[in-house]
């Protein structure tokens, strides 16, 4: 990061670069014969310029971002001034070895260390393509200088080897400039360090002023104080600038990322140094032969050239077409999980604020078993358009997360601009949808998040708070709308992690248990009871079941767990047996797991290793069961009923009862919701109601010849009207409170008196738990 500079800083920084330019108009005067014409006058201020930009330029480099590069560039810079101070009092002649050529041909290599440093933070080439067209560009400059240059270097007799080397050392080192200029150049303005264009004009002012010294000094008619010693302190001036640019800080404000823009002579670029190569080697005398040899050469590299631009651009063309393809769905043409992530990363970096929503289609999967996939494709599609239309209207942007699931991003700064947002989504999407002669009326639930600031929230994070509300607004009914609330859904998905991960082991550990709870017949007996798991937990403590039954559904849990509450029941029956005790117990299935093929394998070999009969396992099944499997349940309950096992429907009457189900699906016992049983003693009018509906169920029983079985009694009242309205047995807190396996042998007795109460009612003084824990 770099901080902002004092106000004294940028007032010594200036009044320095003001002195710097004093010194470097000087010097041009003194080049255009306007002042004195003896050395010392014309050293002082070219020394100026130069030590006095190289000091300028390391003051600087602390407040830039790579301190260590632009120091390299000042050493160099201090190196140049100090062998032009040598090469002026020392009366060197141009062209032949002496003391100072170390000193100038410090400076390349300075700049060559220091791009290496810029590339390491700021890479310019980073594909082979870039490398190679430098390269061809670096080649042809190089065939130049050679022809001009270098060759007439090398063969000046009037100097030795060792001086033509060194001489030759000068343009080579301005090509190994060039090289970094065009590396620079080919990266474009997008994503250049700061500073970089003044530091790119200052290497063209020295690889001018160079290789306009070394044809002067060729020709021996360079006597100092020409055009190119304008050029040098100029390219050191532009140093300083660059220095002083790279040292600004960054606005604050940060856009959105761009495309990077394409060089419009990149594609030329390898064409121009071929055709500068021919040009050159047209130069060449050459017989009429190998003349006509060279153009026939020349054109048919032409046409090849032109055969590769066609095939790079049909090659640049599939590499667009697979990048869209590879940020967009196929599907809907929205933009996909990646394009989303990049899309939310720059908005999370901007200064507006960032609302997010996740819609996710409630029982879309009706859509695709009802009417098939290609059905529910044509429906995703017309989602994708709503909700790609009502985004554009919030100045938003819409994305297909999953299957059934989309994200739209809007701009909003607080929540009551999120909730609107939310709300339209909703009202569009509830409008029926035509489909193959189908008025399908699909909702969604939405969960939306808000990014509190500018960085202080990823992408990943304000994801997983509009999941976590969107999930929330399932569980609480559906087609709705629930902003995040940190203190509410962080808490809560906390735990239910922690619940996740601590139930997974919670059977290795002997956490779990299962508690049975008796039913009264209306004979007073109680013979059948219903397996209830509890546990407990050695960080959580007791968790109830209503908690940790939809986390364990949720994380796939469920299947592992119905099987070991068989497993122990099993148990338990075969221990309860031995003892003289030919009790019958229920357990609740999950629907999953009734549904899975290998489900009655597992059944009948766990009755048979404890050597129990099939009619000592009940087996009791929810509504949805019913709804969602009823054709998979249909077999599997009948193959159950043909065995002599009971299958009994729970808390019927509270969920998307199904009475043509009934009919269908074999089963025995229905079991009245506590709802109801609850109602009976209540106020007048809800209790005349209650009694109505269970009276319903009762002769809905009795139709079928199914055996009714009330829950959730915990008055006598309620007891009372229920022998009275024809119920066959009663299970609640007032007949027997769920106990271990040891104390129920202890408490039950062998029969009572129907209507009555029953040994094990509540004690007085204890109030009845709250429904669904007992």
């Amino acid at each position: 990061m770099i901080l902002p500079a004092p106000r004294s800083v940028h007032r010594g920084t200036g009044l320095a670069a003001l002195g710097l330019g004093a010194g470097y108009l000087l010097h041009l005067m003194h080049l255009a014969g306007w002042t004195s014409t003896s050395p010392e006058w014309a050293l002082g201020p070219y020394l100026l310029v130069f030590l006095g930009s190289a000091a300028l330029i390391w003051s600087l480099a602390a407040r830039t971002e790579a301190p260590g590069a632009w120091r390299w560039l000042a050493a160099g810079t201090f190196c140049w001034g100090v062998g032009n101070a040598l090469y002026t009092l020392g009366s060197v002649q141009a062209g032949v070895l002496g003391f100072t050529d170390p000193w100038f041909l410090a400076l390349p290599a300075c700049m060559l260390v220091a791009f290496r440093l810029f590339e390491r933070r700021w890479p310019s080439l980073t594909s082979r393509e870039g490398q190679l067209d430098v390269a061809a560009q670096v080649m042809s400059v190089g065939a130049y200088l050679w022809f001009f240059v270098l060759a007439e270097q090398m063969r000046r007799a009037d100097h030795s080897l060792l001086s033509n080397l060194v001489a030759a050392l000068y343009p080579l080192s301005d090509l190994v400039l060039l090289s970094l200029l065009l590396a620079q150049t080919w990266r474009g303005p997008d994503g250049a360090p700061r500073g970089m264009g003044f530091l790119a004009a200052g290497m063209v002012c020295f690889v001018v002023a160079d290789t306009g010294y070394t044809i002067l000094a060729l020709r021996d008619t360079y006597a100092g104080n020409m055009w190119p010693d304008a050029l040098w302190p100029l390219a050191a001036l532009l140093f300083v600038a660059g220095a002083w640019q790279a040292g600004q800080p960054r606005p604050l404000t940060v856009s959105a990322p761009r495309r990077p823009r394409s060089l419009w002579y990149g594609p030329l670029a390898p064409y121009s140094a071929l055709l500068a190569g021919f040009m050159l080697l047209g130069a060449v005398r050459l017989s009429l032969e190998a003349r006509g040899a060279l153009y026939a050469t020349f054109f048919a590299a032409v046409f090849v050239a032109a055969r590769q631009t066609l095939t790079l651009r049909q090659l640049e063309d599939s590499r667009a077409r697979l990048e869209f393809q590879s940020r967009h769905d196929a599907l809907t043409g929205l933009g996909n999980r990646r394009q989303l992530h990049l899309t939310l990363d720059a908005r999370l970096r901007g200064p507006e604020g960032t609302g997010l929503l996740i819609v996710d289609l409630d029982d879309f999967r009706f859509v695709n078993e009802a009417l098939g996939h290609r059905a529910g494709d044509t429906f995703l599609q017309r989602t994708a358009a709503t909700l790609r239309s009502e985004a554009a209207a919030l100045n938003g942007e819409c994305f297909h997360l999953s299957a059934d699931e989309f994200v739209v991003i809007v701009p909003a700064a607080r929540d009551e601009q999120l909730g609107v947002a939310g709300e339209a989504l909703l009202h569009a999407l509830r409008a029926p949808v035509t489909l193959e002669g189908q008025v399908l009326n699909i909702t969604a639930s939405v969960g939306a998040a808000l990014a509190p600031a500018a960085g202080l929230l990823d992408s990943a994070g304000l994801l997983r708070r509009a999941d976590l509300a969107m999930k929330e607004a399932k569980r609480t009914g559906r087609n709705a709308l629930r902003l995040f609330d940190p203190l509410r859904d962080d808490a809560a998905a906390a735990r239910r992690v922690t619940i996740e991960t601590r139930l997974r082991g919670a059977a290795e550990r002997g956490e779990l248990q299962l508690h049975y709870q008796p039913q009264l017949e209306r004979s007073g007996q109680r013979v059948h009871f219903e397996a209830l798991l509890r546990w407990q937990d050695a960080q959580l403590g007791a968790v109830s079941p209503a908690e940790f039954v939809p986390v364990a559904e949720g994380a796939g849990l469920m299947v592992d767990l119905d099987r070991w509450v068989i497993a122990q029941a099993c148990r338990q029956l075969a221990g309860w047996r031995a003892a003289g005790r030919p009790w019958q117990v229920a357990v609740n299935i999950s629907p999953p797991n009734l549904v899975r093929p290998d489900f009655l394998p597992f059944l009948l070999r766990t009755l048979r290793q404890h050597g129990l009969p099939h009619a000592a396992l009940s087996l009791e099944v929810t509504e949805r069961l019913l709804i969602e499997n009823e054709a998979q349940a249909r077999q599997t309950l009948q193959a159950l009923m043909d065995l002599g096992i009971e299958v009994a429907v729970d808390d019927f009457g509270v969920g998307q009862s199904s009475l043509s189900s009934l009919l269908r699906l074999p089963i025995s016992v229905l079991k009245v919701d506590r709802a109801f049983v609850t109602e009976l003693t209540g106020d007048r009018a809800d209790g005349q109601a209650a009694f109505k509906v269970v009276q319903a169920v009762v002769g809905l029983g009795r139709a079928l010849n199914l055996r009714v079985v009330a829950e959730g009694v915990e008055t006598p009242e309620q007891a009372q009207l229920l022998w009275e309205l024809g119920v066959d047995a009663l299970q609640g807190y007032w007949i027997g409170r769920a106990t271990p396996p040891d104390a129920v042998a202890g408490t039950v007795p062998t029969g009572a008196v129907a209507g009555t109460v029953p040994t094990g009612a509540v004690p007085t003084g204890t109030s009845p738990p709250a429904p669904g824990v007992v």
